[in-house]
C-alpha cells in the first residue's frame, strides 16, 4: 500500500477530533525513571511523543491518548525492551485511577468494582476501554482501543493487562490466580517477563486483549468498602464526565463488537436514546452511524492485521461480519486495497516508532 494512503487513513479527521482525547497520567509519573533504567533519554522520548518535559509530573494530569501510545512504543524501541508495556502496567495500582479507583475500592464486590471501571473508564481514557464479560465457567476482563491510528497498540495492550492483573490481586488478595491471558499481537522472542508477571503461559495472536479467571471471584466482597465514599467518588466522576457524542458512539460500538452484537439499535440503547435521535445528532455533527461504525471497524481490523497472524476469517468474525467476503469488500471500500495486501505491505506500528 502507498505510504500516503496509510497516512491519510491513520490521520483522517472524524467528528469529535480524537486528537483531543486524553489519558490520565496516573502511574506514568514513574515512566521517566523506568526509561532511564532501560538506558533511554526520558526528555528525548517525551519530546518525540509531542509532550512537554513536565507532562508526566502529576498523576492527576492528562496527556493525549495518541501520545500515550507513542510513549510506550518509543520506550520499547529506545530502551531495547519489547515488553516495556508489561513493566509500565506493573507500576499501576488502583489508587492511580483517581476517582474511578476510589469507586472500585468502595464497591461491594469484585464484580461491582470491575463493572465500575468498565462503565467509567472514559473518565480516565479517551481512546481505550475496559470491559467485563461473564460466561459459564469463565469471567473475562479485557481492554480494547477504539481511537483511530494509535501507535504502540501492542504496548498499550501489554500495559493494560499487566495493570488489570494488579487490580485483581489488590481486590481479591494473594490467592487470586488467572486461568488464561490473551494478547492480540505476535509472540515476542522472550515470553519470560509475561510468565513472571501473570503466572501463566500467555496466548498470543489472539482476537482480544483479556484476562480470564474463575467467575467465583466476582462475588468476593471487598474489605473496607464504604458506601458513603462510593457515593462521593461517583459524584466526582459525574463532574469529570464529558458528553461528546461521537467518542461515546465509538466507545459503544467497540464494546458491542466485543460481544458480537453490533447494530444501530443496540448502540442507541447503550446510549439511552432512540435510534432516530442518535441518527439525527450524528448528522448534526457531520457524520452518520455507518460512517462511525466503518471507522471503528477499520481501526480494529488494522490492529489485528498489523499486530497478529490471525486468519482473515477470524478477523472478520471479530468485527461482526458473517463471513470474510463482506469484510473484504468493506475493507477495499475503506482503503482501496485488500486485507491481505495491507498485511503484506504494512509496517508494524512498533517498528514505525523506532
Amino acid at each position: 500500500m502507498p505510504d500516503e494512503t496509510r497516512q491519510a487513513l491513520r490521520h483522517s479527521t472524524i467528528p469529535g477530533d480524537p486528537r483531543s482525547w486524553t489519558q490520565r497520567v496516573g502511574a506514568l509519573v514513574h515512566l521517566p525513571a523506568l526509561l532511564r533504567e532501560l538506558g533511554a533519554d526520558p526528555g528525548a522520548v517525551l519530546a518525540d511523543a509531542d509532550l512537554a518535559p513536565t507532562a508526566l509530573d502529576h498523576g492527576d494530569d492528562t496527556i493525549p491518548y495518541a501520545s500515550f501510545g507513542r510513549l510506550l512504543a518509543l520506550g520499547a524501541a529506545r530502551g531495547g525492551c519489547p515488553h516495556v508495556g508489561v513493566l509500565v502496567g506493573r507500576l499501576y495500582r488502583i489508587d492511580d485511577l483517581g476517582a474511578v479507583g476510589d469507586l472500585m475500592r468502595h464497591s461491594a464486590t469484585v464484580g461491582d468494582a470491575l463493572r465500575a471501571l468498565a462503565v467509567h473508564q472514559q473518565v480516565n481514557s479517551g481512546g481505550g476501554l475496559a470491559y467485563l464479560t461473564e460466561r459459564p465457567g469463565v469471567a473475562e476482563f479485557g481492554y480494547a482501543i477504539y481511537q483511530p491510528g494509535v501507535a504502540g497498540a501492542a504496548e498499550i495492550f501489554d500495559a493494560a493487562l499487566a495493570a488489570g492483573a494488579h487490580f485483581l490481586r489488590e481486590l481479591c488478595g494473594p490467592s487470586f490466580a488467572l486461568n488464561e491471558v490473551l494478547f492480540p499481537h505476535v509472540r515476542p522472542a522472550d515470553v519470560t517477563p509475561y510468565r513472571s508477571h501473570f503466572h501463566v503461559v500467555p496466548r498470543f495472536d489472539a482476537e482480544v486483549a483479556a484476562l480470564r479467571f474463575s467467575p467465583s471471584w466476582l462475588s468476593k466482597t471487598i474489605s473496607g468498602a464504604d458506601p458513603r465514599r462510593f457515593q462521593a467518588a461517583l459524584h466526582r466522576i459525574e463532574r469529570l464526565r464529558r458528553d461528546d457524542l461521537v467518542p461515546r458512539v465509538m466507545y459503544a460500538l467497540r464494546l458491542l463488537m466485543l460481544s458480537g452484537h453490533v447494530s444501530g439499535e443496540d448502540t442507541a440503547r447503550m446510549l439511552s436514546m432512540h435510534r432516530r435521535t442518535l441518527n439525527r445528532r450524528l448528522k448534526a455533527q457531520g457524520t452518520t452511524f455507518q460512517g462511525v461504525l466503518d471507522r471503528v471497524r477499520l481501526e480494529a481490523a488494522r490492529q489485528l492485521l498489523e499486530g497478529t497472524r490471525l486468519p482473515l476469517d477470524d478477523i472478520a468474525s471479530s468485527l461482526g461480519y458473517a463471513s470474510v467476503s463482506p469484510f473484504m469488500r468493506s475493507f477495499r471500500r475503506w482503503t482501496g486495497t485488500t486485507p491481505g495486501q495491507w498485511r503484506r505491505g504494512g509496517t508494524v506500528v512498533r517498528r514505525e516508532a523506532a
